[in-house]
């Protein structure tokens, strides 16, 4: 159900006092004046709009005379009381007279109460940016959101655009749906501007592939600046990633489970992963890989910025970007260190709980394509609840990198610097011997630091003495991490989360902690 039929029920049921959650207040408007033209709205109904600007504007007619009167916030709500005949009004931007003057929400409140007895019907929408109602009209004031417009919507917004110019006359296939797809996630008037500068950016020579990225660019911007999501530009492959043979099987296998064959099929849309383990272990590369490897988009959530200063914003960061997400979707949501946001859920005012619940009930009942891509350093500082089966499809957790492992990953930084031939100039095994419990950024940066002497010595070629002698100087993160280590590996062993590493590895390495333990 939209939002307008939303907005239609509860005007049928007689809830008189609606609040309006919208950025595209002017596209809302233009909705609500397009059912005032049609058969479906009441006979002699005017609709009727204020704010402290304009004051007064009839979108329709009332039966009932009206004065066009200016009117300031405290008594724009007696004029509505006193008002003989039937009608909508729309009051702009009211939550500022709410913040700072209580008389006018009781005024509100005795309304909300009150109008749903008249013989005529009068009704009170309140346009609103955010869910922002007092705590004591809450309960009586219920709250429809508007959201972020769809793919349909977006469209018919770059035909309007576009028309004038004629800047998609010629344009190649597929183009106009790359440029919808670009901008999902905007509102109305962010798109409208996205789209406005991709035209002038072309110069007359019409839309193509470079306006695409353009719209791209001004996305980035925009989500950026929401404070709690980041569009994440990368376009990596598993062959980015070293090891983890258990985790890209599972993650190959789901590849194609977000396409409309797999729906036809009766497939269930996954919903995500938890990969947990100590830094440096390559859980945030696989979630940047991932998203590449699937070819969809990526966004990064910042859970601290999800936690502001104002009561009630919280909870509001989230649910906006939890709607972005849906929108653009299908997307990977990369929700990085997760225990920092989540760890104080029970100890706090409130909020942290909050938040938690509304993420957690989204991450249950959600349907749309959004793949949630959570990783946690310390899962001991998470709610009990958050790892429960049903929320994610699995929990991964990236241990230590067996030897074959430290080989790989060698081999992808090693490569990454632009050697080749590594078999020949490189005694892999005996690098990857010699840094038993490194993580791969540590293997990365074993790297870079084996190259400083090389330099300073005439430039001349690394060679594994380098390796070595840098792995010599290095402590691994793991040794003041045995503790942790150990208690996510019992996780394994208990069934909560599962190994990264094929079988075979992974019997391996129980089987040299123990030996290591016993000694």
């Amino acid at each position: 159900m939209t939002w307008i039929d939303e907005l239609k029920l509860n005007f049928a049921a007689r809830v008189a006092v609606i609040q309006l959650v919208t950025i595209d207040e002017e596209d809302a408007l233009r909705s609500i004046a397009q059912w005032a033209t049609s058969g479906e709205w009441p006979q002699g109904m005017g609709l009727i709009t204020w704010d402290s600007g304009d004051q007064f504007q009839m979108l329709r007619q009332p039966e009932a005379s009206f004065s066009k009167l200016g009117a300031t916030p405290e008594i724009i709500l007696d004029i509505i009381d006193d008002f003989k005949g039937s009608a909508t009004f729309i009051l702009k931007d009211f939550h500022h007279a709410l913040e700072h003057r209580r008389p006018v929400a009781r005024k509100l409140r005795n309304l909300a109460s009150r109008l749903p007895a008249r013989e005529e019907a009068v009704n009170i929408i309140l346009t609103a940016p955010l869910q922002n109602l007092p705590l004591e009209l809450s309960a009586d004031i219920p709250t429809l959101d508007v959201g972020k417009p769809d793919a349909v919507q977006i469209e018919e917004l770059l035909q309007r655009e576009t028309r004038l110019t004629k800047a998609l006359e010629k344009a190649s296939y597929g183009l106009r749906e790359r440029l919808v797809e670009s901008a999902l996630g905007l509102s109305i008037v962010e798109a409208g501007r996205a789209f406005r500068k991709a035209i002038v950016l072309a110069e007359g020579n019409g839309l193509d592939e470079r306006s695409v990225r353009q719209v791209l660019n001004e996305k980035r911007h925009i989500i950026r600046e929401s404070g709690a999501l980041e569009l994440y530009p990368y376009t990596g492959s598993m062959n980015n990633v070293g090891g983890l043979g258990a985790l890209k099987e599972w993650l190959d296998t789901r590849q194609e489970a977000f396409s409309p064959e797999a729906r036809e099929y009766g497939l269930a849309t996954p919903k995500g992963v938890a990969l947990i383990g100590i830094p440096g272990t390559g859980k945030s590369l696989c979630a940047k890989v991932t998203a590449g490897h699937w070819g969809m988009t990526l966004l990064r959530m910042d859970v601290g910025a999800i936690f502001s200063g104002l009561l009630g914003s919280s909870e509001q960061n989230i649910r906006q970007a939890i709607s972005i997400a849906e929108v653009i979707a299908p997307c990977v949501l990369w929700v990085d260190e997760i225990e920092k946001a989540f760890a104080g859920a029970s100890g706090d005012s409130g909020t942290a709980s909050r938040v938690l619940a509304t993420f957690l009930t989204w991450m249950q009942e959600k349907t749309a394509p959004v793949f949630v891509f959570a990783t946690a350093n310390n899962v001991e500082r998470l709610p009990p609840e958050f790892l429960r089966k049903g929320r994610f499809d699995e929990v991964f957790f990236l241990d230590l990198p067996t030897h074959t492992e430290r080989v790989r990953i060698l081999e992808v930084h090693l490569k990454d610097r632009g050697f080749t031939m590594l078999s020949q100039r490189f005694n892999l095994n005996a690098v990857a011997s010699a840094t038993e419990g490194f993580v791969g950024a540590e293997l990365q940066s074993l790297v870079n630091d084996a190259m400083f002497p090389a330099f300073r010595d005439k430039r001349r070629e690394v060679e594994t003495e380098d390796l070595l002698n840098a792995a010599k100087e290095m402590v691994p993160l793991s040794e003041s991490n045995q503790k942790h280590i150990q208690h996510l590996r019992q996780m394994v062993r208990s069934g909560q989360a599962r190994n990264t590493s094929d079988d075979r590895q992974v019997s391996e390495l129980q089987e040299n902690t123990t030996e290591e333990s016993s000694s």
